[in-house]
């Protein structure tokens, strides 16, 4: 049985990895667009050549990264740093390093479906367990983004296994990687600091959750104390992202407007703060305090405006599927947005199926219910939901293993009542 499980684990591992391969040949770009990626590539270049975490010159918000850049090497924080430093590691030549990155991050997402098929066969069966690990291999956008300069592949690959670790008893581990994953994408430190005000406040799992708060810990530490010496402020990992998400969160954007960045641009104040903040951090501190203006001016409103952008978070749209399937675009994306619902639903149904059992499960839950809360407040974009899904993938496995199994009990015919 053990023989056969690893054998199962092998196969699907090597058949995600293939399917990420394939995204990277039919949407592998060299010529790189976006500010988020051009900024991770100038940071990884200068890291690796000058040794200094910077994007090499005076950067303003929303300016992409430059090669090659004369300096000064101004040590910045304003991203997080283990990306970048993962870029650097495979940077041997003169050009960025597209296939080495493409091939690494197809391997993670390929580990990410292996974790998620070993976390449902131990919470649930093996049933459940097949059907997760291929719906995190065959995730669309899970897979499309392994072709992209982005930190979301590896900031998966490093939750999932902590939740894979934590899972196993092994938690310093588990909050060692989780606390790595923190360094990749901030958003997950709310939901570790939460797994510490556990250990503070509750006596269930004391001990698991302050061995995972403490390792997290011992891996984010010396990072704010970097930034505590060189931006002579208190920044835990990056400043990049927490203001903006949370002012432009505020402006309610029309479904099937196109690029939301249309409509923010028509916000006068925020185009202003682009316009004269000097740096990139400036910018992000004077849009964080214009968002909480707005949120404690007309709290309802922007409850309101939250509640409806929020579906944003999976039901964005498949424009990157447009270009390589051939059917018309309104079919794609009506059946894109019919299996997310499902997919959606499904993860639900399997959380309320299993809820008898939150012992056994909640470190599982906890991954979707506090990535998606907390990305409640902010900018929603369907790629900030690719963290969630590969446990969401767990609970979708039950939730069809046990529609399965019902429908598969023969029925006992029913006994009429002779009439007197």
């Amino acid at each position: 049985m053990l023989h056969d499980t690893r054998r199962t684990a092998l196969a699907l591992w090597l058949f995600a990895c293939a399917v990420r391969l394939l995204a990277v040949l039919v949407w592998g770009d060299p010529n790189i667009r976006g500010v988020d990626q051009t900024e991770y590539l100038a940071l990884a270049q200068n890291l690796r050549l000058h040794g200094a975490f910077s994007y090499g010159a005076p950067h303003h918000w929303g300016d992409p990264g430059v090669l090659n850049s004369p300096g000064p090497y101004a040590p910045t924080a304003a991203r997080a740093p283990l990306y970048p430093a993962m870029i650097a590691l495979l940077w041997w030549s003169d050009v960025p390093p597209l296939p080495a990155i493409w091939l690494v991050q197809a391997l993670l997402g390929g580990f990410v479906a292996l974790f998620v098929y070993q976390i449902a066969r131990n919470v649930f069966d093996p049933v459940a367990a097949l059907i997760a690990g291929l719906a995190a291999a065959l995730a669309p956008l899970s897979t499309y983004i392994v072709s992209a300069v982005l930190a979301d592949t590896l900031f998966c690959f490093l939750l999932t296994c902590g939740v894979w670790l934590w899972d196993r008893q092994r938690d310093f581990m588990a909050g060692v990687t989780m606390g790595a994953a923190i360094l990749t994408r901030a958003v997950l430190l709310p939901t570790v600091a939460a797994i510490g005000l556990a250990a503070l406040l509750f006596r269930f799992n004391r001990g698991t959750h302050a061995r995972i708060f403490l390792g997290a810990l011992l891996i984010v530490a010396p990072w704010t104390a970097r930034n505590a010496v060189t931006q002579h402020s208190f920044v835990p990992v990056a400043t990049m992202g927490w203001g903006a998400n949370l002012l432009l969160g505020t402006g309610d954007v029309s479904y099937g407007s196109g690029n939301p960045f249309m409509t923010y641009a028509q916000d006068k104040t925020f185009v202003n703060i682009v316009k004269t903040a000097p740096t990139e951090a400036e910018a992000e501190s004077l849009m964080l305090h214009e968002g909480l203006q707005r949120i404690e001016k007309e709290p309802l409103h922007w409850l309101w405006v939250r509640a409806k952008q929020y579906p944003r978070l999976f039901f964005e749209g498949p424009a990157y599927l447009y270009s390589v399937l051939p059917l018309p675009r309104t079919l794609i994306r009506l059946g894109y947005l019919l299996a997310t619902a499902l997919f959606v639903a499904l993860s639900v149904a399997g959380l309320w199926m299993a809820r008898a059992r939150w012992r056994e499960i909640y470190h599982v839950a906890l991954m979707p219910l506090m990535l998606g809360a907390t990305c409640f407040a902010g900018v929603t974009e369907e790629r900030y939901s690719l963290a969630m899904v590969p446990m969401m993938a767990v609970f979708a496995g039950h939730a069809v293993e046990r529609l399965l199994t019902s429908m598969a009990k023969p029925r006992e015919p029913v006994q009429r009542r002779r009439r007197i």
